[in-house]
């Protein structure tokens, strides 16, 4: 079995950077949190398993949990 990934082991990969602006959704797509990566709606989610992401051209990073 894999080690679990989590959006701040994401953060870690520097695969987001200051600008960008982070959307986490649940599993129904509804949106959670919205911000930069360092905005406390955004941290909150810091160590929730994450399903999926995705990084579009326009800066915004989407954080699919599980």
């Amino acid at each position: 079995m894999g080690e679990i990934m989590t959006l701040k082991k994401i953060l870690e990969l520097n695969l987001i950077n200051d600008d960008a602006k982070v959307w986490v959704r649940n599993k129904d797509m509804c949106v959670l949190a919205s911000g930069n990566w360092y905005q406390d709606n955004v941290l909150n989610y810091m160590d929730h398993d994450v399903e999926c992401f995705t990084w579009q051209y326009d800066n915004n990073f989407y954080i699919g949990l599980k």
